[in-house]
């Protein structure tokens, strides 16, 4: 009799016919760009949006395990609308001028490496797992460092390689030891409850656990592994720096939860022999929460500053794992969709006055609020859920990592209790730097030198719907309670 469903998950192509779609959509991409040279390439960032949200929109209807691939959709879609306005910045930077070279390529890449992200919810062993993040990673690469003719994309992509094979080997290294302590590639509570409960297995168990978690620390910028963060966000071409702070991280924080619910459900009957876990979850909190929210303090790069509040957020949504409770997947997607909404639409800003005012410093905010009142108003509106004034989806993402918290501190594990006066230092820090992009707004007038701003019609599309998905999750769920885990 075969024993190889206890080493690997058993798979269908049903369970990937998104994966297969969203893959063939890239390839017909990268095929019309051969077989068609005279096409207009403006049309294919378009296209391949329009692809993938007729796949997200085949998810709908299926099980819950299916919303973060939903979400890494929504997340693609909107940075392949930014590449379309973003054309001319790509035909300089690749082409030299107006030709329309490497057009295809750039809105293929983004929908290969949604793909990854989509098949990592269907990822039950870590055989799958780790195919998936290399699918996503590898694409990556190619997309941090695709301006050839810019100096700080091809750092960024350099960088982006090099700590990525370091994240690869861990991960690679991690699935070995997890493998000789379980004797599977299952993410199965049997089988780790099995390993943790033999004095000898243990410790190797603990240590694959380490490793494993190391190589997803890296995709979603977690410290010890958020270095690369700052660099490739200001080096990537805006709209893949979008898409690494989204739809990347939606990926990572998918891969974490896959490792982290079978501890979830064996959490309870473990003797507390998972508490070292715990520890090391909340001591990694403490440090991405101070990393991402002190450094973003003397930011002037808006990207740079994005960066920052990338690693500042994947604390605050580490938080919900600390306590190893069952609530940990509808908080954390409740908080990427609050944080999914504001981060997209100030990259698509940042992305606009890149193209008019051919920088990408806070003082490209300026004068905005006496020019565009209306367009400014609704930046405000992102930038005060990042912070997370009330009224707003952040405010209420932000109370439920506080909430899970106190959870912990008075649950029987006694954990966390340091960490309450680090996040709120670290919540106090982000009204500092986020409101100084409002100060620069409607406290700074515009100079002599800095040129007009035009906002496409996509971008004011993309701006009021985020400011919408903000001020309806922020509110609705505290009228009608149609979000438990706030109750």
């Amino acid at each position: 009799m075969s024993t190889s469903h206890l080493i690997c998950a058993p798979y269908t192509w049903g369970q990937f016919t998104p994966v297969i779609i969203l893959v063939g959509l890239a390839l017909v991409l990268l095929m019309a760009d051969v077989l068609l040279p005279r096409i207009s390439k403006k049309i294919y960032p378009l296209v391949g949006a329009a692809g993938v949200l007729l796949v997200a929109c085949g998810m709908v209807n299926s099980d819950g395990s299916q919303l973060f691939g939903i979400l890494a959709c929504a997340a693609t879609m909107v940075c392949l609308l930014m590449v379309y306005d973003y054309r001319s910045v790509v035909y300089a930077s690749v082409g030299g001028g107006t030709q329309e070279d490497g057009a295809a390529e750039f809105s293929a890449l983004p929908i290969l490496a949604c793909a990854g992200i989509v098949a990592i919810s269907q990822a039950r062993d870590l055989v799958m797992l780790f195919v998936s993040l290399e699918l996503i990673t590898l694409s990556s690469y190619a997309m941090a460092g695709y301006f050839r003719r810019n100096q700080g994309s091809i750092e960024a992509g350099v960088k982006y390689l090099i700590l990525g094979a370091v994240s690869t080997g861990f991960l690679v290294m991690g699935a070995a030891w997890f493998f000789g302590s379980t004797g599977s590639f299952l993410l199965s509570p049997r089988f780790e409850l099995a390993a943790l409960s033999n004095p000898y297995l243990c410790t190797g168990y603990l240590l694959a656990l380490a490793f494993i978690s190391m190589g997803v620390f890296f995709k979603i910028g977690a410290a010890p592994m958020h270095t690369w963060i700052p660099d490739v966000y200001q080096g990537a071409p805006t709209p893949i720096s979008a898409f690494l702070a989204v739809a990347s991280k939606v990926g990572g924080f998918l891969a974490l939860l896959l490792v982290v619910l079978p501890l979830v459900q064996i959490h309870s009957i473990s003797g507390g022999l998972l508490h070292p876990v715990m520890q090391t979850l909340a001591i990694v909190a403490a440090a991405t929460l101070l990393i991402g929210n002190l450094g973003a303090i003397p930011q002037q790069n808006m990207k740079r500053l994005l960066g920052y509040s990338s690693i500042g957020h994947a604390g605050f949504i580490l938080v919900f794992a600390i306590g190893l409770r069952s609530s940990v997947t509808p908080n954390t997607f409740f908080y990427l969709v609050a944080y999914a909404a504001a981060t997209l639409a100030l990259f698509y800003v940042v992305s606009q006055l890149r193209i008019c005012r051919g920088h990408e410093e806070i003082s490209a905010f300026r004068g905005l609020g006496h020019t565009h009142p209306r367009t400014s108003f609704l930046i405000s509106v992102s930038l005060a859920s990042l912070a997370g004034v009330p009224l707003t989806a952040g405010f209420l993402a932000k109370f439920l990592s506080f909430r899970s918290l106190v959870f912990t501190m008075t649950g029987p594990d006694q954990l966390g209790t340091w960490l309450l006066p680090v996040m709120v230092v670290c919540a106090a820090a982000g009204f500092y730097y986020y409101f100084k992009v409002m100060r620069a707004m409607y406290w700074e007038t515009p100079q002599d030198g800095d040129q007009p701003v035009t906002f496409s019609p996509i971008c004011t599309g993309v701006l009021t719907a985020a400011a919408l998905i903000i001020l309806l999750l922020g509110t609705v769920p505290l009228i009608i309670p149609v979000w438990p885990a706030l109750f």
